[in-house]
C-alpha cells in the first residue's frame, strides 16, 4: 500500500540523523508500526528531528500505528517541513493542492509549498508545480516557469517531469523558433547539457543565489556545482565546499568542505584559501561565513 511504502521509504529518501529515527524507520519496516509511532514521537518531540515529525505525520495522515487524524498530520508536517523536510513540504502541498473533508483546496498556499519543496529536491513537488505554473493555477501561467520546474523533475528523476518537459517544448517550440526569447538560465541550462562546464558553473551559481530569475534552490546548486567541480572549474569547488560546510542542499561535512577548498586554494584561488583557513578556525572557535565567488558567470551565446 502506498502510505506504508512511503513510510518504508524514509530510510532511503531521508537523512535520518536522529537514533530514535533511524530505529523508528527499522521497525516500520518490519510492519511494527505502533512501535515505529513511539519513537518517530520522540525524535520530533524530543530531539527535533525533521524526519521524525514526517514519520509521525505520514502515521497520522493514514492511520498507520495510530487513529488517523488529518489536523494532528498537518501539524507535525509544518514541523517537518520548516525543519528542512522537502517531501514533508511536498505532502503539505498536496493537501492544499487537492483539499480534504476537513481542509478546503488553497492552490495559491500549495504552489508556494510545492515550491519549498522542490527548491530541496523533491521530484513530485517540482513537476506539480510546473503543471501549475503551464495552467496558471494557484499562480499566474507563466510557460517559462513551467519549463524550468519540469526540468528540475526529469533531473531528479521524474520520468513524468521528463515526459512534461518534453511535451510542453515540443509544443511551444521553445527551443526552436522562439530560442530568442530564452533566458539565461535556460541558455546555461542547454549548454551544460551539451557538455559545457562553465554553462553548468553558472546554473550552480545561479541557483546558489537565485540570481538572473532563478528560483534559490540549494539542492540544484549542489547539484550543478558538483559537475562543474569535477570538470576542473576551480570555483565551483570553492562555491560547493560553502554548501558542505554550511549543510545546504546537502548533509553537512566539514571534511569535505575542507578537501574542496584545499582542492581549489592548491590552483590558486585566493578565496577558497581564506575560505579553507576560516573552517578551520571555525572548528576551534567562531568566525565569519565563507564566501561564494562571484566570478563564474558568463553569458552562452
Amino acid at each position: 500500500m502506498r502510505y506504508i511504502l512511503s513510510i518504508v521509504l524514509l530510510a532511503g529518501f531521508l537523512f535520518a540523523t536522529s537514533s530514535a529515527t533511524t530505529a523508528g524507520i527499522a521497525l516500520a519496516q518490519k510492519g511494527n508500526y505502533a512501535e515505529a509511532f513511539s519513537l518517530f514521537n520522540k525524535a520530533c518531540d524530543e530531539e527535533g528531528d525533521s524526519d521524525g515529525c514526517l514519520g509521525v505525520g505520514l502515521m497520522y495522515m493514514y492511520a498507520v500505528g495510530t487513529n488517523g487524524d488529518h489536523n494532528k498530520a498537518i501539524l507535525y508536517y509544518k514541523k517537518a517541513c520548516s525543519g528542512g523536510s522537502a517531501l514533508a513540504c511536498s505532502n503539505l502541498a498536496s493537501i492544499y493542492d487537492n483539499g480534504t473533508q476537513d481542509i478546503p483546496q488553497d492552490k495559491l498556499m500549495a504552489s508556494e509549498l510545492y515550491m519549498v519543496g522542490c527548491s530541496g529536491g523533491d521530484a513530485f513537488a517540482c513537476n506539480n508545480l510546473g503543471y501549475m505554473y503551464a495552467n496558471g493555477i494557484g499562480v499566474q501561467k507563466d510557460y517559462f516557469k513551467s519549463l524550468q520546474y519540469y526540468k528540475f523533475a526529469c533531473d531528479i528523476g521524474s520520468s513524468l517531469g521528463c515526459y512534461n518537459l518534453g511535451l510542453l517544448s515540443n509544443t511551444y517550440n521553445i527551443f526552436g523558433l522562439n530560442k530568442d526569447k530564452l533566458g539565461l538560465l535556460d541558455l546555461n541550462y542547454v549548454a551544460c547539457k551539451q557538455g559545457d562546464l562553465i554553462g553548468c558553473a553558472n546554473l550552480g551559481y545561479m541557483y546558489a543565489t537565485g540570481s538572473y530569475n532563478a528560483p534559490k534552490s540549494p539542492f540544484n546548486a549542489v547539484k550543478y556545482l558538483n559537475i562543474a567541480c569535477e570538470g576542473g572549474v576551480l570555483s565551483s569547488c570553492n562555491n560547493l565546499a560553502v554548501f558542505y560546510e554550511n549543510g545546504l542542499g546537502v548533509r553537512q561535512d566539514f571534511n569535505r568542505a575542507l578537501e574542496l577548498y584545499g582542492i581549489a586554494c592548491d590552483k590558486g584561488i585566493g578565496e577558497a584559501c581564506r575560505n579553507y583557513r576560516f573552517l578551520n578556525e571555525k572548528i576551534f572557535g567562531e568566525r565569519r561565513s565563507a564566501e561564494i565567488i562571484n566570478d563564474t558567470i558568463n553569458i552562452i551565446p
